[in-house]
Order: structure tokens, then sequence, then C-alpha cells
């Protein structure tokens, strides 16, 4: 690729705008462009680009002659070809005329542009990239139309000019294709069809090859063609030939007949969608003659995939988008399910492919759609809220080819069931194979007196009703016996169809309208089923087989009625009651046999797994939904911030954020913690889900909203937002994020700028919805395998249930769908009703291979079967059924000849058109005449134009439509019911209208279809309206024989009709045939006579819908002044309907008095009179006021409207009325209260009695000498603080700075790993442990090559030769062999490269290293001593990796210093598998805890023993162990505080168990996972306050059921005890040793048995590893140790591995002990495997006496004193259970180590700390038994220049340093800091004060 890249930005019109330029004329006049070179028009043209088309074209021709000389001039730089290719297509894309445009085109057409300029701009588009790698779409899309337009403006130049460049551009987009880069579906098609353009005029080429873009249906196997359309399929014209269904004669073969109704039917389905889309995004040309017609194409606008969801069959997502109509028609077949649609996004770059899921339509939302999208979820979930869509769903209706097409690629060749009619169309018929043999005869008694049972036949004498032969045994072979004598019910057409069903295997009749087609096949079946014994020997069902729903109700219906049992319907469910009871779903609940007893178990568990698993994807997708309208709290987001090792800010977000709700708004939050659980834990509502039934569906189910999801949000923006929230909504939807470097900037979030803080925001939801996505793709995932495996359980079930049935019933598309289970039960007969209007292919796909019997009943003259496409339908027959096929090949078949249906004078009018041998029967001839019409049967002739629907491109026609619906409104005053009249219409549209003008007039009840929608149906009244009426004389599908047929035989009592019988006869032979014979019958005018029942002589002519108003009720004109019940005349004119006046209303005023004051009713005469309502003034009894009360309403229950005068019980005004209860309402005055923690607060009047919390900023200084940003309330009034939250500023060993907080150890480093190499680079954070790099080392020269692995240490010196390469400005390199060439030259930059920093810069012979970290250049001989050198004697240096002397950047990619910089990484590595602690000690340790944990009952509102489970499992370090055991045991002290409360009376028990909820929801808010020093304390001292609380309350209960009053003494003691333990100021160690003396007091005079008053609780406390603080060091042996803080040594010790001495004083380093760069140089032969980092110390400045093994309680003193443990168990005894799981009996104990009570661990564990002012702690930390315990060692005093004292040595006695003031960066005071619970366990004395002077200011302390 070329490495001159553009970028999108760089394009014209792209990224910033350039500098405005002076306005170019666009007219012939002189301007700038006048007088320049041929070459600056180009320039010009370019700023032009995005300019008006008409102006742009008129400066092309202003400037003809520059632009020619331009274009001839060879050499045009890619700009300028594209400049040019820009304004072509600008002006081709407006609406101009050809010859307008085809001399600009003409420019162009030069060799010297076409053939050089164009071929090398063609060959370079690769340069074209858009930022995100992509070639610019705009850019192909300019070529692509610009050589569209000269191929179609100029055909005789394709030949010539035109082939060169199109060849190179399809070449081209190949190539960049096979590298990997992507172009638009669009952009395809459009090269594409431009490539086709260009082929057609190279005719002798051969077939068309599309290369990669071809089309999977041009496959010669039709099985590897997929059954889902492609994106080939739909912008790719097909390149192959079709083969057309042989409708005459015989197919070659079995593989041919299944290849050509499979391509046949997959085309149908496929071709309506391409034709659709080609014709939205075909390229437009203007030289291209005409433009393509938009098909039947249903387009949807900004459609966004919105959510997903669960369904019994899978997943499925919602699609929302912009609906242009208000409602969705009612019947509207838009989006039924099954439908295809297809999702293209705006860019074109994605098209996806789905169905329509199976939703109830009546509660889906308008405007929004469930699809199933045949992509993967993690893709989707890409989509879902961000990509915006044009969705298009195809016309053809997919679930109806998708089953049948699977169905055909699993047909076997040569085993197409009945293959010798089907496909070799053999004339001679078998008999069925279960016949063969014997002819055995047939009980046909099921015939007997039909007459008397269906109507269908009368008898004419009693003797026919009696058979003249016994029908128990009755051959079908034997003919004498098959005559009507036999079989008096049957005339002779219907028994010779039913002799031939019962002796022939492939039967064919055919039923016209009426003859009763139905009845037949229900008599057929009848015989069947009584004859099993003949051929059902293994009880296999027969199979009845139907086109629609509706007409396979109708079959069932019928065989109800003879075979009651054993009949099961599969498919969409029924609405006939009857058989919706036999529906596959019915009979499955209602069996309980069919499956095992495991099988039923197992089947529940997986439907309960499935109903737990969707609730749980509801509240994933839900919360995903409320991510842009919602505030999430703090707490949900923890995790996240943590991760950027930040804070939640104090306050909550929405402080933070500056977002402020009204109160009403606000939502109240729960005392639980709603924290988020991690992983699958994150959503936790199962049990608030409402479940369905067991065989739950979409149609029934309801998702309740899930409240618990809410709480996860501080605030979510209402559904009607205000302006204000507008730009929340705004906030939260834009797409600007902070990045990672500028969050490891941040030092305090509340100094962040309001835009800042909604960028970080944004970046924790990110983060945080991408952790929820990826919970639920795989909750998708598991959902669908989880389905899958039910619907297999399902499908066993089914099949046991359908093969104890007698007969199936199915459409066509669900026998193809439920294929497998058809093949199984291996039905032997198969009855197809209403064969002639199936597709063959769906006949075939029911068949299977066992079936014997095959029986077709239709009527091929009346609707054919409807493919989506026409030409398939007229050019390849694919509209030709099976049963029509067989009877044009002259297969045998019957036709039924005597109709039921029509009188006469319908029937006579398909007679001889369409049947000339139908006939009438007898019951059809004395039918009524319709009431109210002179008529039964008219056509109302007339020339009103038709419209057409720009919605649906069907027509309609208005005229038609609401004459019509007037009719039928006339119709219905004649008394007529809404059920006995149908409205049908050849089109869509016309239904829709004319639905739309019943519902205005609410006549909702009348049917309104298509006349193929009506196909089988039938009715008492039709009205038919034709709808075309043109000038054009097009009458479009009424030319169809068929579809007349059907019109014209669906009526029975009577058929009215009205259309321009006009235009359709001029424009068909048949209708003009057809019109004739109405005119002789005198069935044809322009006006439809109607005729009043009640007066006969009185005749109205209507011919439009304003003539029917001259006859209102339906009569005539007259009045009718019948006198009614009330004795007012009637005053409606002549109705015939109503003569008694039943349902008439009076419309005369009533003439009723309603009270005692006369007043009268206001309303008529026939309706009922209510109570009087007129209004009058009334004396209230209850307060006296005078109100205006309607006059039915007495005024003891009126409410009085005045103002309310009294006032509350706090003395307030009531604001409620005077007839309201002043005690409904609480009080709202705002009044000031004074916390109990003497603060002041603003609330409610009615709130002052509740406990309200205190915000008040807590304004103390913690240890660390920062303000803390806790709150009075979470801060327990001062006595427990939050951890403090200032940045740590420390520089790690990675070299970037710390993140955490000031008042912990340094965690883990969490920012992106900088170590990598020349092959890889590491993609883990710093603090994790790096892979090594396995590829070999890649650094050699031609004098040295390392042969080592790349992560190992080079076994290769540094070469010295210099470089022997050239630079770029010819000048020698100045560089070393085999190390990167430095970019500066000594001639070029010699006073940049000889600047003085090492000092041999300047050296004339001087060698340079560039490194390739920052590109700084160094002299070599400085840098190797900067690198190399060793640091001063004693100098303490950071462990961290060398970094560049002017940049401080670490070195990683510098070949010269591989092996120091191996070295350290390996080292690093080593010092962080220490930090984390192994595998088996993080495991035993987690094991231990949950064992305590397992063991402990928790009764806490705060936590809960899964909670803490959790917390525990998912720790990743030591680290986090301590700090949850620590935890633990608080709760396990609060727990016994509680229940020792129970013993004291009810209110001191209220105020302890307050005081200890107190403290467990302050271990609740903790924002860390570390306790502080300064926290362990607090917490251990206010639960000691509270378990002496404790104490005295219990003595003081015990003596208060003794005595009524205490002594003043004792009263007075423990009044002194309590005031030392009020809650109002910390309780400090000083008052606890004032304390003690008053308890002793207290026990002398309130004495009691048993514990003591100052045996308190005691807390064991395990504090913190100080790993992260220091500086390592190594020993003579090679043992690394580290040292606190400044990391300087002022003591020393001895290595407890070796015994040397370690250490070293006054800031100086013992000179046997090596410094940090000492330490990482490489060891001879070492690898990076080796272990020398194993043996790790940590200076300590304690005594013999505090290098402790483990600190445990001492047993409980019975005198009083500091709080002691009151455990009694082992484990409890202070032992901690992270103490046991790594303690040396332990077998996670380091090999070899002593089982002594001063174990290792132990001492890593509980060593103390000593502080000092300016180097605070070293610390002590042996990793195996030291040989003999270290010395005392002194603390640092700080630098010389701070002017302060040295610190006293520490001494055994426990005599501390004095106190010094803190230094400026607030750094405390030389402090002792113990990690015992107390510290007199040690040293039986008191820790002393910890005093801090910190500076009073806010601001982050100086670092």
């Amino acid at each position: 690729m070329s490495g001159l890249k553009r970028r999108w930005r760089d394009l014209p019109g792209r990224g910033p705008s350039p500098p405005p330029h002076k306005a170019l004329r666009l007219s012939p006049e002189p301007g700038p462009s006048r007088g320049q070179d041929s070459c600056s028009i180009l320039e010009d043209l370019d700023r032009l680009g995005n300019h008006n088309p008409e102006q742009l074209l008129a400066f092309l021709k202003a400037h003809t002659a520059l632009l020619e000389r331009a274009l001839g001039s060879p050499g045009l730089s890619p700009h300028q070809v594209r400049a040019v290719l820009h304004a072509l297509r600008c002006v081709t894309k407006a609406p101009l005329e050809p010859q307008e445009v085809q001399p600009v085109l003409l420019m162009v057409l030069q060799p010297p542009f076409m053939l050089q300029s164009l071929l090398g701009y063609i060959a370079h588009l690769e340069t074209f990239c858009c930022e995100d790698g992509r070639i610019s779409q705009e850019v192909v899309g300019d070529v692509v139309v610009t050589l569209h337009h000269l191929l179609t403006a100029f055909p005789g130049q394709a030949r010539t000019l035109l082939c060169y460049p199109m060849d190179l551009l399809y070449a081209t987009i190949q190539r960049l294709q096979s590298r990997g880069f992507q172009f638009t579906w669009i952009t395809q098609k459009w090269l594409w069809d431009t490539k086709f353009l260009l082929d057609k005029a190279f005719p002798n080429q051969g077939e068309l090859r599309s290369g990669s873009l071809a089309s999977p249906a041009s496959r010669e196997d039709f099985h590897l063609i997929p059954v889902f359309p492609t994106p080939e399929d739909i912008f790719l014209e097909p390149t192959w030939k079709l083969k057309p269904n042989i409708i005459v004669g015989k197919y070659r073969s079995d593989a041919a007949y299944l290849d050509t109704h499979f391509r046949l039917l997959r085309e149908d389905l496929v071709k309506p969608l391409r034709d659709g889309i080609s014709a939205q995004f075909t390229l437009q040309n203007l030289f291209s003659g005409s433009e393509k017609v938009r098909g039947e194409l249903l387009l949807y606008q900004n459609v966004w995939l919105v959510q997903v969801g669960a369904s019994p069959s899978g997943v499925m997502y919602l699609a929302k988008y912009v609906s242009k109509q208000k409602a969705a028609p009612v019947s509207s077949k838009r989006l039924l399910s099954g439908s295809l649609v297809c999702l293209i996004s705006n860019d074109s770059h994605h098209v996806l492919f789905g169905t329509v899921a199976g939703c109830n339509r009546k509660e889906l939302p308008h405007g929004a759609v469930w699809l199933d999208l045949k992509h993967s979820h993690r893709s989707l979930q890409g989509h879902v809220g961000r990509t915006c869509f044009t969705m298009v769903e195809s016309p053809a209706f997919f679930e109806a080819y998708r089953y049948v097409l699977e169905g055909l690629q699993e047909v076997v060749a040569n085993h197409v069931p009945f293959r010798r009619y089907i496909v070799q169309c053999d004339l001679d018929i078998s008999r069925p194979a279960y016949l063969e043999g014997e002819a055995l005869p047939f009980d046909l008694s099921a015939l007997r007196s039909l007459g008397s049972k269906c109507g269908l036949a009368a008898s004419s004498s009693p003797q026919e009703e009696a058979p003249l032969v016994d029908l128990t045994a009755v051959s079908p072979f034997c003919s004498p016996l098959w005559t009507p004598e036999t079989f008096p019910g049957l005339d002779e057409s219907q028994i010779l169809a039913i002799r031939m069903a019962l002796s022939r295997e492939f039967v064919l009749i055919q039923g016209p309208p009426g003859t009763g087609k139905t009845f037949i096949g229900l008599k057929i079946l009848e015989v069947l089923l009584a004859n099993q014994a003949l051929w059902n020997k293994d009880c296999t069902p027969c199979l009845v087989v139907c086109y629609t729903n509706h007409a396979l109700d109708q079959f069932l219906e019928g065989i109800l009625k003879f075979q009651r049992s054993g009949v099961v319907r599969i498919g969409g469910r029924s609405k006939n009651q009857a058989v919706a009871s036999c529906s596959l779903r019915n009979v499955r609940k209602q069996s309980s046999g069919f499956l095992l007893f495991g099988e039923k178990q197992q089947y529940g568990r997986m439907l309960g797994s499935l109903r737990r698993r969707k609730g749980s994807i509801a509240c994933c997708t839900e919360l995903l939904e409320l991510l842009p309208r919602g505030i999430l709290t703090g707490k949900e987001l923890e995790a996240e911030i943590t991760e950027d090792h930040l804070w939640v800010p104090e306050g909550g977000l929405l402080q933070w954020l500056k977002i402020y709700p009204p109160k009403e708004e606000v939502r109240p939050r729960r005392h639980r913690s709603c924290r988020r659980p991690a992983g699958t834990e994150l959503l936790r509502y199962d049990k608030d889900e409402r479940f369905l039934d067991d065989d739950y569906s979409d149609d029934d189910e309801k998702v309740e909203d899930l409240p618990g999801l809410k709480s996860k949000f501080a605030y979510i923006l209402p559904a009607k937002e205000s302006p204000s929230q507008t730009w929340m909504k705004s906030c939260l939807t834009e797409g600007d994020i902070m990045s990672s470097e500028e969050v490891s900037e941040i030092q305090d979030l509340w100094a962040l700028r309001l835009r800042d803080r909604w960028r970080l925001y944004r970046r924790w939801v990110a983060a945080y919805r991408n952790k929820l996505v990826a919970v639920l793709v795989e909750k998708l995932e598991v959902y669908e395998k989880d389905a899958a495996q039910l619907q297999e359980l399902t499908f066993q079930e089914d099949l046991k249930i359908l093969q104890h049935s007698r007969v199936i019933g199915m459409t066509t598309t669900g026998a193809a769908k439920y294929r497998k289970l058809l093949q199984n039960i291996r039905p032997r007969i198969v009855v197809v009703e209403e064969a002639a209007e199936i597709l063959e292919a769906h006949v075939l796909t029911a068949l299977t291979s066992s079936c014997q019997h095959l029986i077709l009943i239709g009527d091929h003259q009346q609707l054919r079967p409807k493919p989506a496409d026409y030409t398939l339908e007229r050019k390849h027959f694919l509209g030709i059924s099976l049963f029509e096929r067989m009877i044009n090949n002259h297969l045998p078949y019957v036709q039924l000849l005597y109709q039921h249906r029509m009188r006469p004078e319908i029937s006579q009018l398909l007679v001889p058109l369409f049947y000339r041998e139908l006939q009438d029967h007898a019951v059809v001839l004395d039918y009524e005449k319709i009431k109210g019409v002179e008529r039964s049967i008219f056509f109302v002739q007339h020339r009103e134009e038709e419209s057409r629907s720009v919605d649906s491109e069907s027509y309609s026609n208005l005229h038609e439509a609401s004459f019509l619906v007037s009719l039928t409104s006339y119709l219905l005053k004649q008394g007529y019911a809404e059920s006995q009249i149908t409205i049908l219409t050849p089109y869509h549209g016309q239904v829709m209208k004319i639905r739309t003008l019943l519902k205005k007039q609410e006549m909702e009840a009348v049917a309104a279809h298509t006349v193929d929608d009506f196909q089988g149906e039938e009715n008492n009244i039709v009205l038919l309206s034709l709808v075309r009426s043109n000038s054009q004389r097009k009458i479009g599908f009424l030319q169809d024989k068929n579809r007349l047929c059907v019109a014209l035989s669906r009526a029975k009592l009577g058929f009215y009709c009205i259309g321009n019988l006009g235009c359709i006869s001029a424009s068909s032979k048949l209708w003009k045939e057809f019109t004739l014979l109405l005119k002789s019958k005198n069935l044809l005018g322009e006006e439809l006579t109607l005729m009043c029942q009640n007066h006969p002589e009185t005749k109205t002519a209507v011919k439009a819908t304003a003539d029917f108003s001259k006859l209102p009720d339906g009569g005539c004109t007259l009045k009718c002044q019948t006198r009614l019940e009330c004795g007012h005349p009637c005053t409606r004119r002549c109705h015939p309907c109503d003569t008694e006046h039943r349902t008439n209303t009076c419309e005369f005023p009533c003439s009723k008095s309603l009270c005692a004051f006369s007043h009268k009713c206001p309303r008529k005469c026939g309706e009922s009179c209510e109570p009087c309502s007129v209004k009058v003034e009334k004396v209230i009894p209850k307060c006296g006021h005078s109100q205006m009360v309607p006059c039915h309403v007495p005024a003891h229950s009126w409410v009085c409207e005045e103002l309310c005068q009294q006032l509350l019980e706090c003395n307030h005004p009531c604001k409620l009325r005077c007839g309201q209860d002043c005690r409904a309402r609480h009080c709202r005055e705002t009044v000031q209260v004074t916390l109990p923690c003497s603060h002041s607060t603003q609330t409610d009047c009615f709130r002052q009695k509740m406990p309200l919390l205190c915000y008040e900023k807590c304004k103390q200084r913690l240890e660390c000498g920062h303000r803390c940003q806790g709150s009075c309330y979470k801060c327990l009034q001062g006595r427990m603080h939050a951890a403090c939250r200032r940045k740590c500023t420390r520089v790690l060993l990675c070299s970037h700075v710390c993140q955490g907080s000031c008042c912990e150890n340094c965690p883990p480093c969490g920012r992106k790993c900088l170590k990598k190499c020349r092959h890889s680079h590491c993609g883990k954070s710093c603090g994790e442990v790096c892979f090594s790099c396995k590829q070999p080392c890649a650094w050699k020269c031609r004098h040295h090559k390392c042969t080592q692995m790349c992560s190992e240490i080079c076994n290769r010196p540094p070469c010295n030769e210099p470089c022997r390469k050239t630079l770029k400005c010819t000048h020698p390199c100045v560089g070393l062999c085999g190390e990167p060439c430095p970019p500066k030259c000594r001639v070029c930059h010699r006073d940049e490269l000889t600047e003085i920093f090492f000092g041999n810069e300047d050296e004339p012979d001087s060698r340079f290293v560039v490194l390739e970290d920052c590109g700084h250049i160094f002299e070599v001989g400085g840098l190797d001593r900067w690198v190399d050198s060793a640091p001063d004697e004693g100098a303490a240096q950071h462990v961290q990796q060398k970094v560049c002397p002017k940049c401080a950047t670490p070195i990683q990619g510098s070949p010269r210093y591989n092996n120091i910089i191996k070295a350290r990484q390996q080292h690093i590595e080593e010092i962080k598998r220490k930090v984390q602690g192994s595998e088996r000690e993080l495991q035993a340790g987690k094991t231990a805890l949950l064992d305590t944990l397992a063991s402990v009952q928790l009764a806490s509102h705060y936590f809960t023993q899964e909670a803490l489970r959790r917390k525990v499992e998912r720790s990743s370090s030591l680290q986090s162990l301590r700090s949850w055991e620590n935890t633990m045991n608080f709760l396990q002290s609060t727990q016994r505080l509680k229940k020792q409360a129970e013993e004291c009376g009810q209110e001191r028990r209220r105020r302890l168990i307050g005081w200890a909820e107190a403290v467990e929801a302050w271990l609740g808010r903790r924002e860390g996972d570390t306790f502080s020093a300064q926290q362990l304390k607090e917490c251990r001292n206010e639960i000691g306050r509270i378990s002496y609380l404790a104490n005295i309350f219990v003595r003081l209960s015990s003596y208060e059921t003794q005595l009524p009053d205490l002594p003043a003494l004792s009263s007075a003691a423990v009044d002194e005890a309590l005031q030392l333990l009020s809650p109002q100021k910390p309780f400090t160690d000083a008052d606890e040793e004032l304390l003690q003396a008053t308890l002793e007091k207290i026990d002398a005079l309130l004495p009691a048995s048993g514990m003591r008053l100052s045996e308190a609780e005691r807390v064991s406390v395990v504090e913190a590893m100080d790993f992260g603080k220091g500086h390592w060091y190594k020993c003579p042996k090679g043992h690394l140790y580290t040292i606190g803080e400044c990391g300087r040594a002022m003591e020393e010790s001895r290595c407890p591995e070796c015994g040397a001495a370690i250490g070293g004083g006054q800031h100086r380093l013992n000179p046997s002990n090596a410094a940090a760069d000492e330490i990482l140089n490489p060891v001879e032969g070492a690898t990076e495997h080796d272990s020398r980092l194993s043996n790790i110390v940590e200076l300590t400045g304690l005594s013999d006496r505090l290098a402790l093994p483990r600190l445990a309680p001492a047993t409980p003193s019975p005198q009083l004193g500091s709080p002691s443990s009151t455990i009694s168990s082992p484990k409890e005894a202070g032992t901690n259970p992270l103490e046991q799981a790594l303690s040396p009996s332990s077998p996670l104990a380091s090999p070899g180590s002593p089982s002594d009570s001063s174990s290792s661990l132990s001492c890593i564990q509980h060593a103390p700390t000593i502080t000092d002012t300016n180097c605070p702690s070293v610390l002590w930390l042996p990793t195996h038994q030291p040989h003999s315990p270290p010395p005392p060692v002194k603390t640092c005093p700080g630098p010389a220049s701070s002017g302060e004292e040295n610190a006293e040595e520490y001494s055994p006695t426990g005599s501390a340093a004095p106190e010094a003031p803190s230094t400026p960066d607030g750094d405390s005071t030389s402090t002792v800091q113990l990690q015992t619970p107390v510290r007199a366990l040690v040293e039986n004395q008191e820790p002393p004060e910890m005093i801090h002077q910190a500076p009073e200011t806010d601001s982050p302390p100086p670092s």
C-alpha cells in the first residue's frame, strides 16, 4: 500500500473547513479564474464541489476551453482527478435534461485523461482512506457514477476508452477486497451494474461472471443454496437462467423436477425483495431512458434495535421505527409473524436478515416489531441502540417458503412420492398399495341416508331412503353396485368421486363452486376411517392438508361430527372453539401419560430454567434501556470507578454532576445496599417475575415492570422532559468520553469542570454497559441452547401424541414446518383440500415416502396458486398447481356437477363461460327475493376514475366504495344482519378504504375482503367492487378468468356489482362476452332500483351515494306518524324495520317535574329522567357556611368549599378546605430542627419526629493531615471517619504514578503495561505478571548475533563498530552497528547533535544512540555510564526501569541495553509475584474465611452471608482477604453486642442496637476494600465504647428490677461513666484510662456475679501488609529486602535468611549491601525462571519484642482495662482463620519451615510499623524463620535541612519519641502504629496519642 495515504478529513469538503476563498464567479464574465493556466481551473473546481448543481453546470460550460486543456494534459494529480469526478457526479445528480449534461461529460472523453490520469487515480484508490481504515465510499462512488453515465451517454466509447478504466476499477476493487478492505453493498451493486453495462458491449465474451460477487443461487447443486437470502441475492441481478415448470409433459428426471421447483420457489421469494431494493437503491442515470418501476416494497425508515427479548423458540430483538401512519390498520398485512425483513444500515456497511417473531399484535406498540435476526448476538449487541437502519419488508410471506424450501432439499432424488404420476405423468393409475392382492370390500354404512342429514340430495319417495344392497361389504371395483339406486343420497358425480377415491392411489376430484367439495372429502375420509382394518395395520393416522387455516377448521369441524376422538390439529390458533380443543397445544396440556416420570421432571426443570433465564434477560435489557435515561448510583458504578483508581464522590453522583431533581421526583432510598454483584449475578430479580403456564407463549406473557432495577439509579428522567432535563439527556447520550491518560492525571474529582465530570461519568457507564452486554450475550447463548433442548423434548412428546391419533390436520406450511414429525409418523393416506390453490412444491413437501394414497380435491378453474412475482407466474408457470398440471396431462379425474349454493339467476352467469355441465340442485330453486331491492342480482355501471394508493401501491375507487357502503347500510335497514352481507373487491387498497368507511358508519361487523381471500367462502348477499376505471383501459388482473369465477360464485341469495364495465370489457374478450350476457338478461344499468317494503309501489333509483339520503330509514319518503306509548307521534320517515317501535326514542321534550320546587326535566321524552341538578343555596350544618348545592344533594352530605381556619397540632394553619379532614394531610411547613449531634437542619414540619440524618460536613483532620470528606452522619459524629481519598503521588516500579489514595498501600498499577519487544507488546496492566516472549531474539548485526529467546538474557555483547549506513541527506550515520540509526546528521544537525549533555558530544569521533521510546539522542559513552554505572555508596535507588536522562521515559526498545532491561524486568516480575501472593496462599485464606463465615449467623440489614461469601471468593490478593477478615470480626462483635442488648430495657436496648447498627452501616458504606490504620483503630474503639455501655446498661437493668432508685453515690458514678462514653465525641485511649477507675467504683457499689464491667468486647484486627511503600535492596548473599517510605537506611539489622548485616544509618547503606541498580544486574547464567527473589525481607525498626510470631488477644483479665474478647473457643481466642490457614502447620506453609509459633507468615501479617516524620515506616517481612531476632533500629530523623531534632531511639520499654510538628506536606508526627487490637497485649501500655498539625486548608498538600 502506498505510503502517501490521504485521510478522509483531507478530502474536499471533509474535516475542518479550509480558509475562506474569494468568491468564484459562476458565469462567463471575467473573474479570478480568467487568465489562469489550465490546471488552476481544477483548483477552482475543487472549491466549487459542494455548490448548487445548476451553478456548477454553468461554471463548467463557461470554462469549457480551460477544462479541455487541463484534462488533455497528462499526469494530473489524484487530487485534481478527484475534483473533476466529484463535480461530474454533482451535476448528474441534479434533475437536468440529458442534453444539458452531455457536453460536459464529453469533455472528459480524452485519451490523456481516460487512459493516464484516470487509470493512475484508480490504481491508487487505497490512498483515500477514512479514519477507520476503510476506503472512502464517496471516492469510489464518484468513479462508478461517472463511468456509469459515460457508458449510457456514449455507448460507442465502451470498446475504446471506457473499457480500460472500468476493468481496472473492477480489478482494483476485487484486489482491495482480498486484502481486507470493505465496501458497502450499495457501492458493490453500483459497480456490478456498471460492469454489466460494459459487458453488454462485448456480447461474444461468454456468460457474465460476477467474480467474488456471485450469488449463491448460481450454484449447480440446489442442495447447497441457502434458504435464507444473502446480500448477494439482493444486490446482484441473477446471472443464471431459470427453467420453467413443465405444465404439459413429463420431467427428465426426479433431480431435474426437484431442482426446477426449488429454484423457482426460491426466486419467487427473493425476486420481489431484490426488485424493490433495486428500485430504491439503483443508481439513477439521466441517460437510461426509463426508470425501474418500484415494486410492492414496504420501507421503514429510522429503524433502531432497542431491546432483546426471549420467546419459547429463541431470542428476538425489538426494532422501533418512525411510522408515517397515526394508527396501523386493523387488518393490515404488514409485519406479519414470519415475514422476511432486510435491515440495511444507513451507511450500507451492514445488511441483516431476519423474520418477524410471533408476537401479540394487539399489545405490540405502534411503530415497533420483534425480529428474529439470523446473526450472532455479539455482533447484534453492537448494533442495539447504536446503528440506524432502513428496514425493508419482503412482499413474499417468508414463512410459507422457508420450510417448503428446506423440505425440497431433504427429498431424496429418485424417491419422489408418486413419481410415476408427478414426474413421469403416467396415465395408468394403480390401486392403493394396501389393496394389492385381494379386492377387499368396504363398509359403506356411512353413506346411508345422506339426503336427510346434509340436504344435498332430495328423496322423492320413501323407497329411496332404504338402500337396495347391504352397504357393509361393497367392493369399489364392482361397477354395477355404484349407482344412485344403491346410494340414494348421492348424485352420479358424487358416487363416481367416492368410488375413484377408494380404488385409486392418486385421485383428482374437481368441484365447481357450491358442488360440495368439502362434503365429498369428509365422506371419503369417514369411509376410510370406518375401514381402518384394510389399510391401518400399524396404526398410522390420516393426514388432512388445507391451504388456509379457515378451510382446515371447516374440514376438521366436519370430521369431529363422526370422529369425536383422535383428531389433532397442528399449526396456528383456531377461531373455531370445537377445533381449538383438538389443537396439539391443548392435547399436550390435557395428556399426562405420554411422558415418563423422569421425562416430566426433566421437562419441568428445563422449563423452569428457561423462565429464570428469561427473567434475567429481561432485567438486563431493561437496565440497558434505562442507561441513557438515568444516573446510576455510586454503589452500582463502584467497580468501574475503582478500576480507574478513583472513588465515589462524597455526596453522591447527583451532587457531583450538579443534578438537583425536584423533591417529588427523588426516589426514596432503601437501607439495604443495592450493590451490584459481578458476573452473572449482576441482576437478581427472578422472584419478582410473573411466570406463565407450562406451555407459555408471547401472546399470554406480560413482563411486568421490574422496580428493583430502578434502585440501581439515583435518578431517572421522567417521560415528559423539562428543558433542564433535555440538557441532562443530551449529556447522557453524548459520545465524548474521557481517555485513560486523562483519568490518570485526576487528583481531585471535585476539581473537574462539569463537562469533564460528564465525560468521566460516561466513561464509567460505557465500561458498565460493556460488562452488562457481555453478560447478556452469554445469557442469550445459553437460553437458545436450553430452548433447543426443550423443543427436542417437546418434539418427542408430540410424536407420541400424534402416533396415538387417527386424523392429523395441518396447513401446507405447517406440513413443511413439521415434516420431521410426519417422517416419523409415516401417514399412509393424505387428503389435500383446495389442492388447485396450492403451489406444487407445497404439496410435495407434505408427502412422505410412506404415503400410499393421495386424494387431491380442488377446482383449477377457480383461483390458482399466487406466486409473489408475476413474471414467474406468467413466463415460468409457477402458478400452475400440481392439480391443474395433472389434469393438463390428461390424468383421470372426476368433476362434481350439482351446485347447492347460488340462486339460479347467479349460477346462470357461470354457464357456459366457466362450466358447461354445471346444474342447479333443487334446494336453490326456492330462495326468497332480496328485500328492498327490485332485483336480486344487478350490475351498476359508472365512469368515475380510480385512484392509486401510494402507500400500498394498490388501486381504489372512492365512488364504488361509498356506494357499496351506502347500499350495505340500506340492506341492514331492511332487516338483514351484518353477518349476512360481505363486500368483495379484487384490490387490497379498496378493501382498506371500504373498511374505513364502514367504521365511520359503525358497521365494522360487515365483512370486507379481497376476492382471493374469500375463496371457498359464501354468504347470503355479496357486494362486488371492480375498482378499475381509467382512460388507458388498464384492468390489471381483472383479466384473470379464475378470479372472475370466484367473484361471481360467492353469493347465495343476492349479488350486486358496481364497476366501469365499459372500460373493463374494452380490454378483455372475456368481460366483453360477459357484458353482452348481462345486457341480454337486463342485469346491467347505471341505476339500481330500490323498492319500499311498506309501500311496494314506491321505487327509488340510486346511482351514487347521495341518492341514498332520500331514504334515511330504509323505506321511502313518506312519514310514519304511528302513535307511540307516550302519546307522541313517530317523527321518522317510513322504516321497514322496528314496526312496533320498540327501539324508537321519542324526540319530544319531557314534561315531568323532578322536585318539590317544580323544576322541569331538561331531557327528551324518550330518555330516562335524572335527579334534579339545579343549584340552590343551602346552609351546611357542620360549619354554618352557605353554599350553592345541587337540588337533589342533602346539605349534610355536601363538602364545604371554604378555606379551613383551624390550626394543626403544630400550631401551623391548615391548608385544606373546610369540609376536609385536617388530619388527612401532613404539615409541610419548613422548620429548623436541632439534631442530636447539635447541628441544625431544615425539614418539613411532620418530619420533626422522625429520625433525621445529619449531612453537615465533617471538619476534622485525618491522621494523614488531610481534611475528612465525610459527613456527620457518615462519620458517626466524628467517631469513625471515612478513609482519605487524596491521590497518592508515589512512583511505582513500572515508573507510573500511583493512582491510589494516600492512606493506603500502593495498589497494583492499573495502567497499560509498557513492556514490549520487537515481536509484541504486553496487553495486561502493569500490576499483573507479564507473559514472556517466546520468539527468537532479533538483536543481530554483521559482527554479533544473539541465539537466545527474546525474553532471555542475550548471549552477545554490544557492538561498538561504527554504522556503515548512509542517511537520506547522503551523509554517513553517526550511530553504531546493529543499533537504530539516529535521525540527526553530524553535518546537517551539528548544533543539535553536539549539544553538551554528558560531555563528549562534540568529539569528532563520538558515536550516538537513539532511544526509540522517546526519540532522544545521546552520546554512547555517556549513556553507557548512565545505564551501567553503580550508584554512590549507600545511596538508595528505586527499583524501577531505566529511564531516559532527559524525559524520564522508560527505556524498552534499545538493543544495546537489552541485558540490563531484561534483568530489571525479570526481577520486577518476581517482585510482583511476591507482592500478590501465590495461588495456594489465596485459596487457603479463602477457604479458612469461608469456613468461619459458614459457622456464623449474621442478622444485619447491611450484610448477608451470601454477599460476604461472594466478596471473599472474588478477592484477588491477601490484602483483600485481610480486609474482609477484619470486616467479619467487626460484624461478629456487633452481633454479640446486639444479643447482649436484649438483656436491657426497651429504651436502652434500642440505643445499643442503634449504635451497633450504625457501625454496621459504616462498614457497609466503606468506599474501598482496604482499612486504613486510623479506621481500624476508630472502629475498634467504637465497638469498645458500645461494649462498655452494654455492660453498664445490663448491670443497671438487673438492679432496677430490685431497687426503684439507685443510691446517690452509685448514680453519680454511673453518670460519670456515661459522660466518658458519650457518643458526642470519639472514645479515645485517654478516656478509657479515666474510665477504668469509674468502672471499678461501679463494680464496688453495684456488685454482681459473672462478668465485670471492664470485660468488654475485644476485636482481633489484622493490619495490611506494607509491601506497597518503599524501595528494594539486597544483602551480600543476594537476598532482597525493602525499606519503607523514603527508602533511606536509618537502621541496621540482620538478614533473616543468612544473618548478614543489612540496612545502614544516616541515610547511607551498608557498604556490603547492593543498591537497587546493582540488584537488577543479571546473574551469570540466569534465566527468566531464576528464583533469586524467592526470599524477600523488609527491614524493620522494631526490637525483639516486636518481632512477634502471632498476636493473639490475652486472656480476659478480671481487672478493669481496655476491651477484651469474650470468645472462648480456640478459633475465637485471637487466632484468625487466615492466620490458621497460613500457619506453619498448614499444608501451605513453606517447606522446611519449623512449626514454631514464630511463623514467618505470621510475622508478615502482624509486624508493627514505626512511622517517623519524614521517613514514615520500615517493615520487617521475613519469608522464613529468622536465625536471630533483629536488633533495635533507629528511625529516620528526616533531612538535616528541616531543622528538626532527631527522634529518640525506640526503646523496648515502650517509650515513644517525643511528638514533632507535622511537616508541610501533611505527614503526621512520629507515631508508633501497632497492628494488634490493643497495645497492652504486647507491652502493657497504651499507644501514644496521635497528634496532627496539618495546615488549615482544603487544598491538597504539596508533593
